[in-house]
């Protein structure tokens, strides 16, 4: 979308919003499908999210004769301090030596990697190297010969997890071959070094974050997604423990959150105060398929603005992508309504239900809790601003036994009027604040509850519109609600017909 900004305007929203952005740096896996689980780097800026791979950079000096041993040919660059590495056996033998163990009060050290094995052919592991996790069993407190077991029937494709500890290497360096207990006891090693280069670059400007199993309910345990409007998609994203995975999706999430909050504020310099946008982003709607018991999802790329929530199946880029929009609701004849865990209808948390006055019901799911919330504050912030700025709204309606014909008028200052047609006259009036409920038969008998000085009137009519009726009369509580308590836009809600 064109905006008419200087840059001084651009500069100070993108500089109020920037204490809300997050950077993050770590290593994960990936799966590569030449090559398995692949461990690489991911960093987390105020834009992107980029992924970076290792490349390897042969630093040995070529000498016609053998050199000695020393602890710089052992050295690997700090980036190395915590990974994973994959090693396929050569001939059987994983090719390392180990030393330390529980009895010991010493981690599983990597002592002499020989030159030619399995394990010097990945160019990732160093002498100093202890191993945390074998296939993602964790061996930090066993001892030197359970170690020996659990790595010598690990497989022949074996994932360790390592961690470089530098003060190691110059005794391991200066003990060969004393006391080892080696899965290879030949050889030598040589030193790699490496850097981290880019290989994929995610924008982050209405991408979004997922660890459900794409178009299902299942959560994925320890993986996650990220997509960008660009179409970039990172695959999935391993994580060594939940509460890695759990930092990295509320990281990235908060930072899609802080940079659409931008992008809201940058749109909303063009907009009037009744056509402002208050929400923007991806939800998961739940689509029947084929009359099979529930169901797969989409994305979608919701809108509230003004007096409208607008369903996108790609972000629009432009004026004319937003007047094409072909999923249109208004906010007063809709009502957004939060669905309670026991309402579930499967695996899927964080769900609302988007009901229409026309009788369409769209049920929709969220990645996380504050991004429920923050799609219901939005609609309810749309909500008071619509109606303070409509005022009033008219319904025709037969009251009484006689089936008067009348016109029902829900008035922002007067609440509710029953105009009788007949007689050009007011028949009653009752604020908004004497309603005490309601009740229906859902096709167009409508029952009004009113607090008439201490004793509770009844109301009776008839209304063809009757789902327009209730749903603009939610509305205009709703949003005298807010306009009398803000706080209201950070509670759960109330359901009052």
């Amino acid at each position: 979308m064109h905006l008419n900004l200087n840059s001084t305007e651009e500069s100070d929203i993108k500089e109020e919003c920037l204490d809300g952005i997050k950077a993050k740096t770590g290593l994960v896996r990936v799966n590569d499908s030449n090559r398995g689980s692949l461990t690489i780097r991911l960093v987390l800026t105020l834009e992107c999210l980029k992924l970076q791979k290792q490349e390897i950079v042969d630093n040995q000096q070529s000498s016609s004769s053998s050199s000695e041993d020393t602890i710089d040919n052992y050295q690997p660059s700090p980036n190395y301090y915590l990974r994973y590495v994959t090693v396929v056996r050569k001939n059987g033998s994983l090719g390392i030596s180990v030393k330390g163990g529980q009895e010991n009060n010493l981690p599983i050290l990597i002592s002499r990697i020989p030159d030619g094995g399995a394990a010097y052919h990945t160019k990732r592991l160093f002498v100093g190297d202890a191993i945390i996790k074998v296939n993602d069993q964790l061996i930090t407190n066993v001892c030197h010969d359970a170690a020996l077991h659990i790595l010598r029937n690990s497989g022949n494709h074996v994932t360790l997890l390592v961690k470089h500890y530098k003060a190691a290497a110059p005794f391991l360096l200066g003990s060969k071959g004393n006391n080892n207990k080696n899965n290879n006891n030949n050889g030598e090693s040589d030193t790699e070094d490496g850097q981290w280069v880019d290989y994929l670059i995610i924008p982050l400007m209405m991408g979004y974050v997922t660890r459900y199993v794409q178009g299902t309910d299942k959560l994925r345990r320890n993986g996650f997604e990220v997509h960008g409007i660009n179409g970039s998609n990172s695959t999935i994203i391993h994580c060594d423990n939940v509460k890695s995975l759990s930092e990295w999706v509320k990281l990235i999430s908060e930072n899609i959150a802080n940079l659409a909050e931008i992008q809201i504020k940058l749109y909303n310099l063009n907009f009037g105060i009744n056509e402002k946008i208050e929400y923007m982003g991806w939800v998961n709607e739940g689509v029947l398929n084929n009359n099979h018991p529930w169901q797969s999802y989409c994305a979608r790329f919701m809108i509230i603005r003004g007096r409208d929530v607008l369903l996108f199946d790609t972000p629009p880029m432009s004026i004319t992508e937003w007047l094409d929009c072909d999923v249109v609701y208004k906010l007063y004849e809709s009502m957004l309504r939060l669905v309670k865990d026991t309402e579930n209808v499967d695996q899927r948390q964080n769900c609302f239900l988007l009901q229409t006055s026309n009788g369409v019901s769209r049920y929709f799911s969220m990645e996380t809790k504050q991004g429920l919330l923050d799609v219901q504050c939005a609609w309810h912030r749309s909500i008071c601003t619509s109606m303070t700025h409509i005022k009033s709204r008219t319904f025709y309606v037969l009251f009484g036994n006689n089936q008067q014909p009348s016109n029902l008028i829900l008035d922002w200052d007067n609440g509710f009027t029953l105009y009788d047609n007949w007689n050009n006259s007011n028949v009653w009036t009752y604020k908004f604040s004497e309603l005490r409920g309601s009740s229906d038969d859902h096709i167009s008998r409508l029952k009004l509850h009113f607090n008439d000085n201490g004793r509770i009137e009844t109301k009776e009519l008839v209304c063809q519109d009757l789902q327009s009726l209730l749903f603009c009369v939610h509305a205009f509580l709703t949003a005298k609600v807010v306009s009398v308590d803000p706080s209201y836009l950070n509670a759960e809600g109330i359901q009052l017909l």
